[in-house]
């Protein structure tokens, strides 16, 4: 904190200075005097600043108490006059009780104008002065003025003096204050005489805001103390009147209730007589109109335009920056300096347009979360810009108004055409599904898959059992039958459909006759020729397969029942409420917002509508029971049928009756009355892909980044494998084409729909498994490796004894990276059943464009042969490790869980020299569990480009550059160069 002089001591110095100059101390004190004032200017600054705020409130107090002065006198001229109506109609006592109201209210109107005043000259008045009297100015700049004029003199003294010196050959660093004190004095007295008219008028301006405004303000404390009194007085006075005129009311009252029941008595008996009906008088009203009361605009600028405004950027430089802005139907959009950010778009209908008072050719537009300050070229260009915007938000809620019935219907059809858009650029929809035209404008409804408007004609030849056509373009769809195509989609259709097809000669293109398509749709749709079946024999296990995929909501596991000609409709194993329950009961049962695609699929193919329990339930009974009011329209729109009763004698709408389930019973009333719309719009995740618009466009670069999604918390594709007695081997071939009970590979993050939980709440999915050995973690502290199962040495289609060859050890394998992912739990099995086997879906990999999340897989085939040649190439089987190794590994998982509540971050891959590729061939089905993987198939050759970490390699699969990412080391060996 620097120096400071007091008062007392700046009064002291300067007398004795005035005294004896020469011998003064006064020159070492002037610093001091220089910080004092500066100290002093800060204090009165932020008194300053107070006191502005205070007197700004005090004339608001006053201003609203004027008003309350204004609208109290025009109350009592009101009652005055009520009075006085009164009286002229003989109603003496009404008259008076109405005129000692209005005497009472000009009572306490005195008392208010009397604080009113006080509050003017006392508060009011005292805080004008202060503000723009005598805190007005600059006080300081005749002192600084002073001072400068000092420190120019004695630089200029000095000078003159070391030259003197050096003139006779000495150097002189000081001039001692004696020496120049004489020089010095004009200069000195005038810096003491602003000094002390300073200090004068800080000593007058600490006493008039301290003392004399508290004075003031126990002034107007004294006004409002008799205002009170004033107003206590009144209302004693005024409570004895009121005391005396409360029963006259009241008896006045009823005697007027008397009157009335007279009158509607003699109403009654009139109408009698008269012999006429009540009925409802219809006043034809006219139409509500919203006046907003704001600005209104010329309508001859119209309601569209398109410019440049300079608009004021809300950051730390508040610059004028050059924006073209455009408004059109209700918005306005402000484009950014650069092409490559969204443009702000404003709806209108939440802004509010207000000219700027100070600048007549500035306007500032005030949104819901911002104020925007616009700049025109002149005035008249401002004006125009003004009633564009007024006029385009007057229309645009004229509209708004006017066509509110048809808001929902307006919304729907966005939300449909959004989702068609990201039909069409689902995997394979750019062509036909059954012949590759480019473009499909056709869909089927109960397979979710595109085709062209040639194969539409044929799937209708088929029916309607078979295949429901409807088109893209000259339809209206509703959302209810876009439930498949949103979830299945022409390239995963046919990886299950067409996975046996013999090569793609015999499938036909878009130059192919009529002929040629008609046999092949047949063979695909009605015979199912090229379905390769992956749904185990036993049709228990088959059954419980499909139960399975219904509570996990995996909608291809159900398409490939379907392709395999399995009834659907066949009653489930373990049924959730009643015996004789189907797949249909159980997914209307199970259905939520992300499962709606299941119970479509199963309403169009299962036929199962009629299907009734033990109790005599149907689906649409379950469907009243549960409040699914969603399911009720998907049934609706396939016809199910609303007359049959269960056991109880109840339909489905007696139920939903009975039960108040509101939304249920109308839909079911609507059908009843043949009022039901067929094209039904159902509430869905759809979760349409839209980007994120900013409100605010130039402080873009100040803010934070969005971090995207962790990888790290999706879910995974490998689970458990079982123990080695829970499932044995059937057919040693198995093993290596992943057919196997304990090869099966999850294909689910390829066909799991987008929303299906990767956990069924209260049932357990089917054990889906690895073929491969355990993955390495990535950047994790190292577990003991697993080699992969031997090979085996015949490739016999029969089954084999067990007990003669060794089994793969219990794993549990997790496609496990970092350190923070968690383990899954192994289930225990007690026992082999055929009924508990999985079972893997169809994977190929397309030959026109496959990613890691596109590509479906097809089993792997490694016969013996192919193991023998990559023995003789240098191919190293480990052998079978042992129950110690398995329990090393499980410690190690278990530690590395615990480790590190925060994953490490990936070390970045750098590039490799090219003497370092090489070319490996894939061991095993790999399926990509993150966006950096790579997704391959047994037999495929990979080019190394790169190496993450010991466990992990980077490469691209040979022949489709595309196909890129990094893979485990565990899963290929490497091919002789």
């Amino acid at each position: 904190m620097p120096d400071l002089i007091s008062v007392q001591d700046f009064i002291s110095q300067t007398q004795e200075d005035l005294s004896s100059p020469t011998t003064s101390s006064f020159t070492s004190h002037m610093g001091k005097c220089r910080n004092t004032v500066c100290s002093l200017e800060e204090d009165l600054d932020s008194d300053r600043t107070v006191l502005q705020k205070m007197r700004k409130a005090v004339k608001a107090e006053h201003t609203t108490g004027q008003d309350l002065i204004s609208h109290l006198e025009a109350h009592i001229a009101a009652l005055e006059k009520f009075s006085g109506n009164y009286h002229n109609s003989g109603d003496e006592k009404l008259s008076e009780a109405f005129t000692t109201f209005a005497s009472f209210s000009q009572e306490l109107l005195e008392a208010i104008k009397s604080l009113l005043l006080s509050l003017y000259h006392n508060i009011r008045f005292s805080l004008d002065s202060l503000v723009k009297g005598d805190f007005k100015g600059d006080f300081k700049k005749p002192f600084e003025k002073a001072w400068k004029d000092y420190e120019s003199k004695l630089a200029k003294i000095e000078k003159e003096k070391r030259e003197l010196a050096k003139q006779y050959g000495m150097v002189r660093t000081e001039v001692a204050g004696g020496e120049i004190a004489e020089e010095m004095e004009k200069e000195r007295r005038m810096f003491q005489l602003h000094m002390c008219e300073y200090l004068i008028k800080v000593n007058e301006l600490k006493t008039k805001k301290g003392v004399d405004l508290l004075q003031n303000n126990i002034k107007h404390c004294n006004s409002q103390f008799n205002f009170f009194q004033k107003c206590l007085k009144a209302t004693e006075k005024h409570k004895q009147f009121i005391e005396k005129l409360t029963p006259e009311l009241q008896s006045m009252k009823s005697k007027q209730e008397e009157e009335k029941k007279q009158l509607r008595s003699l109403r009654d008996q009139l109408k009698a007589a008269l012999q006429l009906e009540p009925r409802e008088q219809n006043s034809v009203r006219k139409p509500v109109r919203y006046s907003m009361h704001q600005l209104q605009g010329n309508k001859q600028y119209g309601t569209e335009r398109s410019g440049n405004l300079l608009k004021k950027s809300d950051g730390l430089r508040k610059v004028w920056q050059k924006r073209k802005c455009t408004v059109r139907n209700g918005y306005l959009t402000i484009s950014h300096s650069t092409l490559n950010r969204l443009p702000v778009k404003l709806n209108l209908l939440t802004c509010q347009v207000k000219p700027n008072a100070d600048d007549k050719k500035c306007f500032d537009l005030i949104s819901h979360n911002r104020t925007y300050h616009f700049l025109a070229e002149d005035e008249q260009e401002c004006n125009i810009w003004i009633s564009v915007l007024s006029n385009s938000k007057e229309e645009a809620l004229n509209v708004a108004f006017k066509q509110a019935h048809d808001k929902d219907g307006y919304n729907m059809e966005n939300l449909t055409g959004a989702i068609i858009e990201e039909i069409k650029h689902m995997p394979g929809n750019n062509m036909c599904c059954d012949c590759s035209t480019p473009d499909p404008a056709w869909l089927s409804i109960n397979l979710g898959i595109l085709i062209c408007i040639e194969c539409s004609g044929i799937h209708r030849e088929l029916g309607v059992h078979h295949s429901r056509i409807q088109s893209l373009a000259l339809d209206k769809l509703a959302t209810s039958e876009l439930l498949l195509a949103k979830n299945i989609g022409n390239s995963r259709f046919n990886d299950i459909v067409e996975a046996n097809l013999p090569n793609s000669s015999s499938k036909p293109t878009k130059d192919s006759a009529m002929t040629h398509r008609k046999h092949f749709i047949i063979s695909k749709y009605v015979d199912r020729k090229y379905v390769i079946p992956r749904i185990m024999r036993s049709p228990v296990a088959k059954l419980k397969n499909l139960e399975n995929a219904v509570k996990a909501k995996d909608i291809f596991i159900l398409l490939q029942g379907y392709a395999e000609k399995m009834n659907l409709s066949e009653p489930v194993l373990e049924f959730s409420q009643e015996p004789r329950e189907t797949l249909l009961h159980l997914a209307v049962l199970l259905s939520d917002r992300t499962s709606l695609h299941i119970v479509d699929f199963l309403v169009q193919n299962s036929g199962s509508l009629l299907k009734q329990t033990s109790r005599g339930n149907t689906p649409l009974h379950y469907c009243s029971l549960h409040n699914k009011p969603e399911c009720i329209k998907l049934l609706l729109r396939a016809k199910a049928n609303i007359t049959i009763t269960n056991e109880a004698g109840e339909t489905a709408l007696d139920i939903a009756s009975l039960l108040n389930h509101t939304t249920c019973k109308d839909l079911l009333l609507q059908a009843e009355n043949n009022q039901f719309n067929m094209r039904a719009h159902v509430e869905y995740d759809w979760q349409p892909g839209q980007e994120e618009m900013f409100e605010s466009d130039d402080e873009l670069d100040e803010k934070p980044c969005v971090m995207k999604k962790d990888r790290f918390h999706r879910p995974q594709s490998c689970y458990n494998l079982p123990g080695p007695a829970s499932q044995p081997w059937k057919n040693p071939a198995d093993f290596f084409r992943g057919t196997g009970p304990a090869s099966q590979d999850k294909c689910h993050d390829l066909y799991a729909t987008p929303h299906a939980s990767r956990s069924a709440e209260t049932a357990s999915p089917p054990t889906y498994t690895s073929s491969g050995p355990p993955l390495p973690p990535r950047n994790a502290p190292r577990a003991p490796s697993f080699p992969p199962p031997l090979p085996p040495t015949s490739n016999s289609a029969y089954p084999v004894d067990t007990t003669k060859r060794a089994m793969p050890p219990p794993l549990t394998i997790r496609h496990k990276r970092t350190s923070s992912e968690p383990l899954p739990s192994t289930p225990l099995n007690h026992g082999p059943s055929d009924d508990s086997r999985s079972f893997s879906l169809p994977r190929r990999c397309s030959q026109e464009g496959a990613s890691p999340r596109s590509l479906s897989s097809q089993p792997s085939e490694l016969s013996e042969d192919s193991w023998q040649q990559a023995a003789s190439e240098g191919m190293k089987i480990p052998s079978e490790p042992n129950q110690n190794s398995r329990e090393n590994h499980r410690t190690s998982s278990r530690s590395s869980e615990s480790s590190d509540d925060i994953p490490p971050p990936l070390p970045k891959r750098g590039h490799m020299n090219t003497s370092f590729l090489h070319r490996v061939r894939a061991l095993y089905d790999c399926q990509a569990d993150h966006e950096d993987e790579l997704t391959f198939v047994a037999g495929e050759i990979i080019i190394v480009e790169g190496q993450e970490d010991s466990n992990w390699w980077h490469g691209r699969i040979e022949g489709y550059p595309y196909r890129k990412g990094v893979f485990p080391v565990s899963f290929v060996y490497i091919l002789p160069e």
